[in-house]
C-alpha cells in the first residue's frame, strides 16, 4: 500500500510539474502572441492619426499662396500710436513688412503710402492696450491691418503681413 500510495503521489507531483510547464508555456505563447499584436496596433493607429489629422498640405493650397517662393517685401516703418483709453501716458511702436508677388504693386503701395499708414494708425489707436498686449489677439490685429492695406491696393493683393516690429510701453 506504501508503494502505490507513493507511486500515486509520484504520479501526482509529475503531473502537476506537467501542468506547472504546460500553464508557463501558455503564458509566454500569449505574451510572444500578444506583445506583435499590440506593437502593430500601436503602430498602425499611429500611423492611421497622422494620415488623418497631420496631413500635408495639398498642392493646390501651396501653389496658390505662391509656392515655396517668398515674395517682395514693402516695409512700413514705426508707426507710433497712442492706445485707446491711455490719455497719451502709453505708446505702441509698430513696423510691419507686406508681401507680395505680383512686382507692380511696388509702385502702388509707394503712392498710397500716406493713405496706408494713416489707416493701419486709426485701426491700431482704436485698439485697447489689453487688446494690444495680449498674444492671442496678435493675429486678429494682423487680419485686421491685412484687410485695411487691401482696402487701398488696386492691382492685386497684399497676400501677407508681419510684424517687424512691435513695442508697447
Amino acid at each position: 500500500m506504501e508503494d502505490s500510495a507513493q507511486t500515486q503521489e509520484a504520479i501526482e507531483q509529475e503531473i502537476m510539474a506537467a501542468a506547472g510547464v504546460r500553464k508557463k508555456l501558455k503564458i509566454w505563447m500569449l505574451i510572444g502572441i500578444l506583445v506583435p499584436v499590440l506593437a502593430l496596433e500601436v503602430f498602425a493607429s499611429r500611423a492611421l492619426v497622422k494620415s488623418l489629422f497631420f496631413a500635408p498640405p495639398s498642392p493646390e493650397k501651396h501653389e496658390a499662396a505662391g509656392g515655396t517662393e517668398p515674395g517682395e517685401f514693402y516695409a512700413i516703418s514705426d508707426l507710433v500710436v497712442n492706445p485707446a483709453a491711455t490719455g497719451g501716458r502709453r505708446h505702441l511702436l509698430v513696423s510691419v513688412s507686406l508681401e507680395y508677388h505680383d512686382p507692380l504693386l511696388k509702385e502702388e503701395l509707394e503712392k498710397r503710402d500716406p493713405q496706408i499708414r494713416d489707416n493701419l494708425i486709426t485701426l491700431l489707436a482704436g485698439q485697447e492696450s489689453a487688446v494690444l498686449t495680449d498674444i492671442r489677439y496678435r493675429e486678429a490685429i494682423r487680419q485686421s491691418l491685412l484687410k485695411a492695406v487691401n482696402y487701398y491696393v488696386q492691382g492685386g493683393e497684399i497676400e501677407k503681413l508681419y510684424f517687424t516690429k512691435y513695442v508697447f510701453q
